[in-house]
């Protein structure tokens, strides 16, 4: 059901945050800029963090609901104005005395997104479909969205490359990969070679493979492997597909990868001049890629 913005909604549970919107209001926002605080700071502390206050918000909560939009089918619209409404509460609140522990949106590296910890879940997982899926996220850095997106023609295993069709800014980026990727999405063929099917990662009803899978099989691998607790909650200590990011980052930068060709497979939108006046070469960004890149020892 589409959002009625005019629909007042600005009851919270907390009262600092109907106290952040009652000054809003006088101050003479819209009905609709309402409507995106209050939805947004609703979802937040009533069904992301039921059980938390404003008073006990820690910079790991933010980081953790941060991961879960990037992670989720959101326009860029909707996540830029979840995070402009935090934002604007966040800021309210950390002029006010008693929300002085109230911590500022600070992005930071969890302390678990390690090339070796992203080895041994690797490894964990079983299911040769979920590893593949693993692989992929680890020795290309690509989005948990972008990588399910993959249909069975974006496959150019023969040149080595794979293309990632649902990238941030709505781009297309065709990304290196390397022989273990190339065996991982092979041994995978194999099993599915008799199916018809469009999208390569697919459930067992032909689906497309969701998310949610692999957000499971990580988590469960991780707990397995003793990289995370089974009751972790906190965000430096928490390992999820959208790590996998991180770490094949980290590992490219320390293994001296130009940056305008680290951002061309990490398909960054943020900088756009780099598209239009700096073309990456394919074969340049290949061979930059099988230099920097390391085993999982498959």
């Amino acid at each position: 059901m589409v959002d009625d913005w005019y629909e007042k909604v600005f009851e919270n549970k907390h009262d600092e945050i109907n106290e952040f919107l009652r000054q809003k209001e006088a101050m003479g926002r819209s009905l609709r800029t309402l409507n995106a605080y209050s939805r947004t700071l609703r979802k937040f502390y009533h069904e992301q963090f039921p059980e938390l206050t404003p008073a006990e918000t820690e910079v790991r909560h933010i980081e953790e609901y941060l991961h879960e939009l990037s992670e989720r089918d959101l326009s860029q619209n909707t996540k830029r104005r979840y995070l402009e409404s935090l934002s604007s509460f966040f800021s309210y609140a950390m002029k006010r005395p008693r929300f002085e522990e109230i911590p500022k949106l600070v992005h930071d590296r969890p302390d678990c997104a390690t090339w070796e910890n992203a080895k041994k879940i690797v490894h964990e997982i079983a299911d040769p479909r979920d590893k593949s899926v693993a692989v992929l996220l680890a020795k290309t850095g690509c989005r948990l969205t972008a990588a399910l997106e993959i249909k069975q023609d974006d496959l150019m295993l023969e040149e080595g490359f794979i293309r990632l069709r649902k990238r941030k800014g709505r781009k297309q980026t065709v990304v290196p990969v390397d022989d273990e990727v190339i065996k991982s999405i092979r041994r995978l063929q194999k099993i599915t070679s008799g199916d018809d099917i469009d999208y390569f990662f697919v459930s067992i009803r032909g689906h497309r493979l969701s998310r949610e899978r692999i957000r499971v099989a990580v988590r469960q691998a991780a707990i397995a492997c003793g990289v995370m607790e089974d009751d972790e909650t906190r965000f430096h200590r928490k390992l999820t597909p959208h790590t996998f990011r991180t770490v094949f980052t980290t590992l490219m930068r320390q293994q001296g990868m130009d940056d305008r060709i680290l951002k061309y497979i990490r398909g960054d939108s943020s900088d756009q001049t780099m598209d239009v006046y700096t073309r990456v070469d394919r074969g340049e960004a290949r061979e930059q890629y099988l230099d920097c890149i390391s085993n999982l020892d498959l």
